[in-house]
Formats: structure tokens, sequence, C-alpha cells
């Protein structure tokens, strides 16, 4: 880490508001697709106070086990009913073959990810292959400091992030030279192993003996959708001759792994890439900073950048045999390269690249080819070059403009010191008469087009515990600002409006509003409310759980009215082994430092009954309770159950 006096700087420690809004001054600083600072320059926003960003609540949210989404359909756009998140998921070439393993070329953008801060004046996005799209593959994605690496708290072998001996090793030191400023809560998002259909995995250490395939191993990691994880020594793209300390050598040091599926499918993920690097800045003491009287203690902010990694496949099988794999060129330290897909059945996808970006994706003598927006200025915005169209072969095409990332959502200063926050009624879109609203547009090979409003509101939890502290670094005498330990709640960016038009159709508006009971305990039994108004008029409402350690991310309820002011057509209701444990569940799949703030990750909670009710008649689907508790295995599968119906009183 760069040590220079020149990147500390004193603080102003008194309050300063958050940005509302983009500055009128634009700075503009370039891009490069291999360069680690892989930003756009964007708008200055006004400073925000550097007391430290806790990444486990900055991504609380967006985590994929917090993000199902309801199907995709035409425009291929994806609702997190929980969170709000809007997502795009586009397969451009699927071949079929004679195995289920794809082979297929598939991207995604995920709308309602604001852009990031890169300094204290601007923002911007980290760019890839696709411009503002990612291409669509499995990956292990984890956060680190980029002097380190992907490394863990063993001091005898750090780099061996699979095979760590044991459990509390696998979260990484402190970042340095500032130790104290940067705890690895500050700056490490674990990995977690992600599928091109949204699915994901926290990574949790095995120490709570899960069943685990016969054959292999050792697996040393699981998840709660039961993959287990055994260890690669070495990465395919690791390079001992770059230079020593540079990035490349520091990102290709770790290790790989190997992922086995329920189903016994395997993925070889040992293709390092780097898919971003970004700042942090948190506040620390200098001892003797030079001052009207000599050497005196000053507060001064400093930063640490982070790297965020993933591994990406070079082989993924399934249990006969049949096998996939995927060809890169790219470095440790430069954005992932997809080169080449090809299956032991014959086929066959290539890509092409014009200046780093993506230009066509071939198969079966047919192309796909991929052109870019040029960096643009707007009121509001400075972009890199952003995908604009998708050419089929047919000559039909995807088209795209507007803003694909939104602005960073306002943040909350002094969120322990006033709570009256947790209160705020988000604006409920669905009560609003617009009609013509802007946002992301996209235009469909069909000639529809599909309007994307996103906007911000407050989410969060109830009954959250450990209270508040004090980030950063506290001058002796000062009142410094403290956030609470656990994640609470705060803005964030969701889509609230969808208009879909084109030729010979009328139009159609869907419209969304959220709304959390957000608190510390002994508030309890909170909830998050999201509710969709249809094009036909019909009110659906969905009702999560959000009570800290017990229930958060589950559907509790979901009903359907013909419209806003009638009474529900339909109603379904759920519930889950949560809190007292009904025979062993919810049980903790294995060891993880943030297992308390996640739940949805490090949990199994197997659902234990659901009631629906549908014209006049209640129908009912329950796990069996004559097995000595609930009829369960030991991953939470039902072995019995009973399914009934009745006249609804």
């Amino acid at each position: 880490m760069n040590r220079r006096r020149s990147d500390r700087k004193p603080m102003n420690t008194a309050s300063r508001q958050p940005g509302t809004g983009w500055a009128a001054h634009l700075r503009h600083s370039g891009f490069c697709i291999a360069a680690l600072a892989l930003l756009v320059s964007a708008p200055s926003l006004a400073q925000q106070p550097a007391y430290g960003v806790d990444l486990r609540k900055d991504s609380l949210l967006k985590r994929q086990e917090r993000n199902r989404t309801i199907p995709s359909n035409e425009f291929g756009d994806q609702h997190g009913l929980e969170s709000g998140s809007l997502t795009f998921n586009v397969v451009d070439v699927d071949i079929p073959g004679n195995s289920k393993l794809s082979v297929e070329f598939r991207r995604i953008l995920v709308a309602t990810d604001p852009v990031k801060q890169f300094n204290s004046f601007s923002y911007g996005y980290p760019q890839t292959r696709l411009g503002d799209w990612a291409i669509g593959l499995p990956k292990i994605e984890a956060t680190y400091s980029a002097t380190a690496g992907w490394i863990t708290s063993d001091t005898a072998q750090p780099t061996k992030n699979c095979s760590i001996t044991q459990a509390w090793l696998m979260e990484p030191p402190p970042g340095e030279p500032y130790p104290d400023a940067f705890r690895a809560h500050m700056f490490w998002n674990p990995p977690t192993v992600h599928y091109p259909d949204g699915s994901s995995g926290l990574l949790v250490y095995n120490s709570a003996g899960m069943p685990l395939p016969s054959s292999g191993g050792p697996y040393r990691w699981v998840t709660t959708s039961h993959d287990a994880a055994s260890c690669i020594t070495t990465l395919k793209n690791r390079n001992t001759s770059a230079p020593a300390g540079s990035p490349e050598r520091i990102f290709g040091q770790g290790e790989g792994y190997l992922v086995v599926r329920p189903d016994g499918t395997k993925y070889w993920f040992d293709w390092m890439a780097l898919e971003s690097s970004l700042p942090v800045s948190n506040s620390a003491l200098n001892y003797c900073a030079i001052g009207p009287f000599g050497c005196e203690i000053q507060l001064m902010e400093v930063s640490m950048q982070l790297a965020t990694l993933a591994l990406y496949p070079t082989r993924i099988e399934d249990r006969f045999g049949n096998w996939v794999t995927y060809t890169y060129s790219n470095k440790t330290n430069e954005l992932v390269k997809l080169d080449r897909i090809e299956s032991n059945d014959g086929r066959l996808i290539t890509l092409g690249y014009s200046n780093g970006y993506l230009s066509s994706v071939n198969a079966n003598g047919r192309a796909w080819s991929y052109t870019y927006n040029s960096a643009n200025v707007t009121a509001n915005l400075i972009s890199g070059q952003p995908l604009a169209e998708v050419r089929n072969p047919d000559g039909t095409n995807w088209r795209y403009w507007g803003t694909s990332h939104p602005p960073p959502p306002n943040s909350i200063q002094r969120p322990c010191e006033n709570l009256a926050w947790t209160q705020t009624v988000n604006p409920d879109a669905t009560t609003v008469a617009d009609t013509d609203f802007g946002g992301y547009t996209v235009d469909s090979p069909s000639g529809a087009r599909a309007v994307f409003r996103v906007d911000q509101v407050i989410l969060g939890r109830s009954a959250v515990t450990d209270g508040c502290y004090a980030p950063g670094a506290v001058m002796p005498g000062s009142n410094p600002t403290t956030v609470p330990r656990r994640f609470l709640g705060g803005y964030r960016r969701v889509l609230t409006g969808k208009k879909v038009t084109g030729p010979a159709l009328t139009p159609m508006i869907w419209k969304y509003s959220y709304q959390s009971n957000i608190g510390f305990a002994p508030m309890a039994n909170g909830t998050t409310r999201t509710k969709v108004l249809g094009p036909d008029g019909a009110l659906d409402t969905y009702t999560f759980g959000n009570t800290y350690t017990l229930d958060e991310g589950l559907l509790l309820a979901h009903t359907r009215a013909a419209s806003p002011q009638a009474q529900p057509l339909q109603s379904e209701t759920h519930t889950y082994a949560t809190g007292t444990a009904i025979s062993g569940f919810p049980k903790l799949i294995g060891f993880h430092p943030d297992a308390r703030d996640r739940v949805a990750a490090t949990f199994l909670r197997p659902k234990l009954s659901t009631t629906k009710v549908l014209q006049a008649t209640r129908f009912r689907w329950a796990v069996d309770t004559t097995c000595s508790g609930r009829c369960l295995d030991t991953l939470g599968r039902p072995t019995r159950v009973t399914r009934s119906s009745a006249p609804n009183p």
C-alpha cells in the first residue's frame, strides 16, 4: 500500500450533509479497459464523512439470496420483490445438445446498482468487456485489500484461501498500513458462488457435519443450496514470472475451488479475473501531526484500495461425464476475457473483441454483433461506453439507452442519534396516476419498448441488536458519529415503474412500492411489504419477514385483489422453521464470522406449511408432525406431508 504522507488528509470533523444531487462541475478521468482503476469518471458530489463503510451493511440487500426474482419476460428484466432490485438477464445464444449442460452466451445488468465512489469528488461504475453489462458466467466472487489479494488470517500460509485448517482463519487480516481503521468487516465481502440464473450461495466452512458427496474431497465448504466445495491447488492463469508485488502476481497466488452441486455437476473455478478496484475511506489518528504548537494529535482521513476478484470456471462436468470447457485470455489483474465455450458433443461458441470490448459472438456460422455508445456527457452523468445495440443474425436487434446505473442514494447522517428516519413512509407509486415517465429504455427485437423507472426508498429490518459504535478514530473529547453495529436500514435504489409500448400494443404500466418496519430490539416481528400494481388494475401484495436472525428474506404472505380498493380474491401464507428449534431446525450449516448477519445464507430454514385461500376454499400443505417433531431429513427436505382442503370460514 502507498504509505506517502500525501495519502493522508486532515479531516474536517464538522458534520457534512449528504449529496442529494449531481454537482454542475463534471470531471473526466478517462477509461482503460485493462487498468486496475476501472471506473469511468463521473460528476462530483458533496463529500461524504469518512467514518468508514461497513460492507456487511452496504451489500446486505444486494446479495443474491435476498434478491430472488420473478421470472424474466420479453425484455429479460427480473424484479427482486423484497429488495426492489432490477436485473436484466438475457441469453443471446443457446445451443441445444445431448446433455443438460448449457452452451450459451448470456449477459447480465443490475440496473439498480448505483455508481460507485471513485474519490472525494467523482463517481463512476466499473466497466466490463460488455460496457455497462457483464458476461453471464458462473463465478466465485469476493472483495479483499488490493495490496494483499485473496488471503486468509493464517500467517503461516495466507494464500491457502480454500484449504484453511481452522474455520476462524477464513477472515483476512486488517488492512495495512492502518489496521485499526480497516478491520476485516470494513472491507471484506466473503467468497460467494454465483450462477447465471441468479441463484447463489455463500461459502460456509464445513464444521457442522453436513452431508457431503461420497467421492472426492475433502470438502471444506458448503452452501445452503447443498453445494460442496473442495480445493484446487493452483490457478490456471497464475504467472510466477510476474514481478513480485505486482497485482498480477498478488491476485494469482491463491487456490481455486471445485464445487459439486446436488445433482452431481462439478465446476472447476480456477481462472482469476479482476472485477473492479475501488477505494474505501476511514478516519485514523495522526499522533504527531505538525500543528501550531508543534507535535500534536490530529484526525486524518486514510484510504485503502479494494479489489473485487472473481474465479471463473474452466470446466463444468455432469455426473455422466459430459463436459463444457471455457477458454479465457486475461491476466489475473484484468477483466475477464472469455474467448471460447466448447462441449464434448461438438457445440461451440467463439467470441471476438475490438479495443477490449466484446464485438461479436459466433456459433454455427451465425454472428451476433455488439456496439457501444461513445463516452458521453449529460446534465447528470459522464458515462463510459455503455452497450447500445445487440444485432442478431436475422437482422433484428436489441437497443438500449438511458442511465443503466443510477446515482448513489442519499445517506443517513448520524443514524443512531435520531431514529426518526426509521419511521419514514416511502412514496407509494401504486397510488400515483402518472402514465408517462423516463428511465432506462430497452427496445426488443419484436419492436416493443420498455422503460424502467428507478427511485430511492428506505428499507431495513427489525429487532436488530448490539447497538451502535464509532467505526473510525475518535479524538479525545469529541462527539463521534456512531452507526448501528448490525445493519439496521438505509436508502437504496429500487424499481418503481415499468411501461411497455409498441406497434398495435395498448400501453401497459406496472408500479411498485416498498415499506419496511425498522427498529432496534425489543421491536420484533417486523416485515417488508411490496405492492405491485399491474396493467389490469390488480394489486399484488407480498409480505417478507425482516426480523433480525429470525425470518429475514422469507416470504410470509401474498394476496391478490382486483383493485387497490377491493378485498383480496386470493391469499397465501407460509410458515417456516425459525426461532425455537423444530426437529433440529433452523440449522446452522457451518462456521462463518458473519453468520448472524447472513441468516439466509448460513441457516437452513425449511418451509413447514402453506395455506392458500381461493374462491371460499382453503387449501393446506404441511410437513407432518408424526416423526418426533417434523418429518424433515438432515437437509431440511420433507419426508412426509399432508395435503388437505376445506371451506374457508
